[in-house]
């Protein structure tokens, strides 16, 4: 695994002479497996270049907040390296907060704000029950936005 990832990154540096040097995370996202898997095709495709997470979560887990220029190797539901990007902005609301743009720009299902808090509520409320907290409208979010840098081919099985 972690040689497909560097193998991977050595395709971006070529590519991308300017990012040599430069570190990256490797993460999937959503959940392994089918919501990675769907997120990922999302990504590849260019329909996806937005995403969120809980800021509690964040703090729980001790990663690193995004900031511009933070680099990630995007994994997709079989934890194949499929995608690179870049995020270009990043911004703190409250769940309550998003609004149809930031929505639209996740690229999930119809791309609706009501869809977006509906899927994402269900999403959140197990993620936070996870770290023993609670879900709520005013729950913090880490909003991202980000470029698609390369993308994978090849196209890997269904799960």
């Amino acid at each position: 695994m972690d040689s497909e990832i560097a193998l991977f990154w050595l395709k971006i540096v070529q590519q991308h002479p300017e990012l040599e040097g430069r570190i990256y995370h490797v993460e999937h996202f959503g959940t392994p497996g089918d919501l990675a898997q769907q997120l990922s095709e999302l990504i590849v495709s260019g329909e996806k270049y937005a995403t969120c997470g809980a800021l509690d979560e964040y703090w729980h887990e001790g990663m690193t907040i995004p900031t511009a220029g933070y680099l990630t190797i995007v994994l997709d539901g079989h934890e194949k390296p499929v995608a690179a990007i870049e995020t270009t902005q990043v911004s703190l609301r409250r769940f309550r907060d998003v609004d149809a743009i930031f929505a639209a720009a996740e690229g999930e299902g119809d791309k609706s704000l009501a869809y977006w808090r509906q899927a994402h509520q269900t999403f959140f409320e197990a993620s936070q029950q996870a770290i023993d907290k609670t879900f709520s409208e005013d729950m913090w979010l880490v909003c991202e936005y980000f470029r698609l840098l390369e993308r994978e081919e090849t196209k890997t099985a269904p799960i």
